[in-house]
């Protein structure tokens, strides 16, 4: 082997060794960029750790609790509380119920007009002749035994007649809404005028025997509707 040849062999040996060294240096440097990578994407910590454009935090305050914490607050005081709140709502709602019901009672004729309790006539609008004494009556007779007492309102409402008529006499009627009237009849003096409001207790007049009447007495009637009631049912 001449010197030439000896030299050819000599650069071809180094040209190897070095490119083996450059795949080699280029494949560690790929193999890191990939470890590099994988690391970097398993890790939440890194993703966490990336800068992020400040947010301004709200200036208003929560005003409702989604959550609380059990040990000071147990789930069983959250049911007696809601038990609670139920049980004054329906409290309110029955008080409510009971006033709206006592305010409409006023207004519902009940007890007797004067202080007695002796009836000489009774309803009797079909004219049945086994009821008193047979006569087509109205409304009940109230006797008072010859006495001139107070005549009361049986319910609140607003006088509509205080006058004298040929029958009736002296007389009174009273409109107490919900389709309820009275009349107080034969009176020896009236006591109101029409248009007044009175209420229940009031004394609108006192008992006598004016018009067509034999004695001292008064005469009542309740009409609901326009259609006359026993007054019986409402004492």
């Amino acid at each position: 082997m001449n010197h030439t040849q000896n030299t050819n062999q000599e650069q071809k040996k180094h040209f190897l060794t070095s490119h083996k060294s450059i795949r080699f240096t280029a494949a560690l440097c790929a193999a890191a960029v990939l470890v590099g990578g994988v690391a970097y994407a398993a890790t939440p910590d890194a993703i966490a750790a990336e800068p992020t454009t400040a947010v301004s935090e709200s200036t208003f305050t929560d005003v409702v609790v989604t959550t609380y914490d059990e040990t000071e607050f147990p789930s069983s005081d959250l049911i007696r509380l809601d038990a609670s709140v139920d049980g004054a709502i329906i409290l309110t709602v029955i008080h409510q119920k009971v006033d709206a019901a006592a305010a409409d009672q006023k207004f519902i004729p009940s007890g007797w007009p004067v202080e007695s309790r002796i009836v000489s006539t009774e309803f009797n609008p079909t004219a049945d002749p086994s009821i008193s004494d047979g006569r087509k009556h109205e409304g009940m007779d109230i006797s008072t035994r010859s006495q001139i007492i107070p005549i009361y309102a049986t319910a609140a409402g607003t006088v509509v007649t205080a006058n004298f008529r040929s029958d009736y006499g002296n007389q009174v009627i009273i409109d107490h809404g919900n389709g309820f009237t009275t009349l107080y009849a034969h009176c020896n003096e009236l006591m109101v005028s029409a248009g007044e409001k009175v209420e229940k207790g009031d004394v609108i007049a006192t008992t006598g025997s004016t018009g067509w009447s034999s004695g001292i007495h008064c005469h009542y009637e309740i009409m609901l509707n326009g259609v006359y009631q026993n007054p019986r049912d409402y004492i």
